[in-house]
């Protein structure tokens, strides 16, 4: 019998050990020296919370898409977006973000409130950005964590799909998900480029 306890004892911790060994290798910080790995126009397939009031706030989005783009300063990057609410109400706005090392502070003001986020961004699949956002109080506390996995086009291979979910549990997230639609907003900077032109066109004939 006590040799039987010592073989089941090993086995867990071996056991403990694979999984530490297998985080370390799932969850690597993605390195933003550059920024280009995060640049370009991201839709949401999938996102994660750590508490219940995130929960219910991530539950309202239908849909959501991000450009991140540089800026004039080589710290700070654009992000744009765009979200659909279950309503099929679009709300879309510019945002900043500093870059520090592998971590990001944005700012966003939505509907003439300011939030603040921290943000992570870990090794994914080539076609997608993973991206851990803790919500900021206004006294700098966190209000709590999302997961967010994002893609070109808002699809996801299964195989890519379970091992975000282990990534997650490496990142200690409850196993529930919210998974976007790809009915999009639609961006409203082309919009009114569009009808900027259009305008100054029939001006331009007017005039003529």
């Amino acid at each position: 019998m006590a040799a039987q306890l010592v073989v089941a004892l090993l086995a867990l911790v071996s056991l403990g050990a694979a999984s530490e060994l297998d985080c370390k290798e799932l969850v690597k910080p993605l390195v933003l020296d550059t920024h280009s790995p995060i640049y370009g126009k991201w839709v949401l397939h999938v996102g994660m919370w750590d508490e219940p009031d995130l929960k219910s706030d991530l539950g309202t989005v239908k849909s959501s898409w991000v450009e991140l783009y540089p800026s004039s300063h080589a710290e700070v990057i654009n992000v744009y977006w765009a979200d659909r609410l279950n309503e099929d109400k679009c709300l879309q706005g510019l945002a900043t973000a500093t870059i520090s090392g592998i971590t990001t502070h944005a700012t966003f003001v939505i509907n003439g409130h300011t939030s603040y986020h921290d943000g992570k961004y870990y090794e994914t699949c080539e076609a997608c950005l993973l991206s851990e956002d803790t919500t900021l109080l206004p006294d700098g506390k966190s209000k709590g964590r999302y997961l967010f996995l994002y893609t070109r086009n808002g699809t996801l291979e299964s195989t890519e799909l379970e091992k975000f979910k282990k990534q997650a549990e490496c990142l200690k997230f409850s196993p529930e998900y919210h998974f976007a639609s790809t009915d999009l907003c639609p961006d409203d900077r082309e919009t009114n480029t569009t009808a900027a032109a259009t305008e100054k066109t029939e001006s331009d004939q007017s005039e003529a």
